[in-house]
């Protein structure tokens, strides 16, 4: 629905608007929320009530405005301190400083905050770098790791080609004594008449018993 309103703004309609714009700057959010708050409350549109703002309310309340804006930091700084504190594991249950306190107290609070974003900052920045080593340390064993297997692989590539070397040599030996001893009845067979194997498989020379 279009909002047409043409009437006086009254003195109720100025203190409605001051105090939306006022919380909304305590609050960190922005004027131009809040004139549209009070356009929807008002059926005026969010350009009037600025318009409004701008031109005649904001000169009375030029005090307010700067308490908010005070209000407003102290706000974002305890925000950012509980961030921090919670962060790191400490206890948010103190008390917010309040906004009359001083620029003693304020600018003590504020070094406290700054202190402690700046400790969060180091420790987050430790974490980092012990991130970064814990990386490249698992990239170190990863590699290690994997020039074992490559080695073992060989090993073990080796030892096949030993142990088939091994069984040929093998086949070989048992073959050549076959040949020695299958024909011991061959009178003419220089093996058969001179040697023969014992029940450990060792050669015997049996010409010698002849003698």
């Amino acid at each position: 629905m279009t909002k047409v309103r043409q009437d006086a703004w009254s003195h109720e309609d100025d203190v409605l608007l001051a105090d939306t714009v006022l919380k909304h700057i305590k609050e960190g959010s922005t004027q131009l929320k809040a004139f549209e708050e009070v356009g929807d409350i008002l059926n005026r549109t969010a350009a009037a009530c600025g318009f409004r703002w701008n031109a005649v309310v904001r000169d009375r309340y030029e005090g307010h405005v700067s308490d908010a804006k005070r209000e407003r930091k102290t706000f974002q700084r305890q925000n950012a301190a509980n961030a921090v504190k919670r962060t790191l594991g400490k206890s948010t249950d103190q008390p917010s400083p309040a906004a009359d306190n001083g620029n003693k107290s304020e600018e003590s609070t504020e070094d406290l905050h700054l202190e402690q974003v700046i400790s969060y900052l180091e420790t987050l920045r430790n974490r980092t770098e012990d991130s970064d080593r814990n990386h490249k340390r698992m990239a170190s064993l990863e590699e290690e790791n994997q020039q074992l297997q490559t080695t073992v692989q060989q090993w073990q590539k080796k030892h096949e080609e030993l142990e088939n070397e091994y069984q040929s040599l093998l086949s070989v030996i048992n073959r050549a004594r076959k040949m020695m001893f299958m024909d011991e009845t061959n009178p003419e067979s220089f093996m058969s008449s001179n040697f023969r194997m014992d029940q450990e498989g060792n050669l015997e020379n049996i010409s010698k018993d002849s003698m």
